[in-house]
């Protein structure tokens, strides 16, 4: 039987009502301050299939892709085992958005650069404190977000995606392999605090029964599956995603050189329930931080921007 690629479906459903699946990517040019943005859609690829059809095409092998420390799906009654014995606070699936719009315009993502030397002191950073690189930087994100886009003190949940790639058995390149974990937070959350509850949900699992949730396309079919999101859409809220795209280009003896400062980037397309699109990755030694929000939440570019700069040196004062 041929494979079939069952997260796929959910964007295939969702644009049918409307809500767009697009991944902006392109090459950032941080002297000159611009970007060609360009896309594909996340039914076609994932972030790291997509990168690879992008640098295959300069001449890198970008072969074989990141794979997870997991080596399989672990089925049902090892998920529920693992929940057991690790039992996890959660809360409502709500975000008082302190303003929100109607009819508003589409904005166009923002990136900035931390650069090489500043890159590694967040590594050194990282590790003295031993946690990840993108815990430092996505807390430090949704505390700007917290403080300048939330209303009060409530806990909030983002969403962090995970690669499963190496575990699902898929033998097809560009099918979408990333599961994630839903990460509760509130306005004063570290990096600390985001690595121990990652830790947390890691061991129960949870990033194992959000995939094969998000596998029921293989049950119910594409039919059911629009019926799922009708009756689950409107009523879990968060305030967005925060990808991890890791480091490139892999690194591969049969690289052709690097002759550019230019960054590549990409962003996760977004909407009323995850508003906040975010990513960083790691390009010839410098991260790229990308940053988009959805209209619902967003007044206009400026305020887009101003969040940006603000989610960068929020970054550089939690690592100096």
């Amino acid at each position: 039987m041929a494979e079939k690629d069952y997260l796929a479906m959910w964007f295939n459903v969702r644009r049918k009502y409307g809500i767009q699946d697009t991944i902006y990517w392109g090459w950032y040019d941080p002297k000159a301050q611009n970007i060609d943005w360009k896309t594909w859609r996340h039914a076609d690829a994932d972030g790291m299939a997509g990168f690879a059809n992008i640098l295959r095409k300069d001449g890198f092998p970008c072969d074989p892709l990141p794979v997870c420390n997991e080596t399989s799906v672990p089925g049902w009654k090892e998920i529920i085992k693992a929940q057991r014995d690790n039992p996890i606070k959660e809360s409502a699936k709500t975000i008082p958005w302190r303003e929100t719009y109607i009819n508003n315009d589409e904005f166009m993502p923002e990136v900035s650069v931390i650069n090489k030397e500043q890159t590694t002191l967040l590594y050194q950073q990282a590790k003295a404190r031993k946690v990840s690189s993108g815990n430092i930087i996505f807390s430090a994100l949704s505390r700007v977000v917290a403080r300048e886009l939330v209303e009060g003190d409530a806990p909030f949940y983002w969403f962090y995606p995970v690669n499963v790639r190496g575990a699902t058995n898929i033998k097809t390149e560009s099918f979408n392999q990333a599961s994630g974990l839903y990460l509760l937070v509130d306005s004063h959350s570290t990096a600390e605090d985001w690595q121990a509850q990652m830790r947390t949900r890691m061991k129960a699992k949870q990033h194992w029964k959000n995939w094969k949730l998000a596998n029921l396309g293989k049950l119910i079919g594409e039919r059911g599956v629009s019926i799922v999101y009708k009756f689950t859409s409107g009523k879990q809220f968060y305030a967005g995603s925060c990808s991890n795209l890791g480091t490139w280009p892999l690194i591969d003896a049969r690289n052709p050189p690097i002759e550019h400062d230019r960054q590549l980037v990409a962003v996760a397309p977004g909407t009323a329930n995850y508003p906040v699109s975010s990513c960083m990755v790691d390009w010839n030694g410098s991260i790229a931080l990308t940053l988009k929000l959805n209209p619902y939440i967003c007044r206009d570019q400026t305020q887009l921007k101003k969040l940006l700069k603000q989610w960068y040196e929020e970054i550089i004062t939690d690592i100096t």
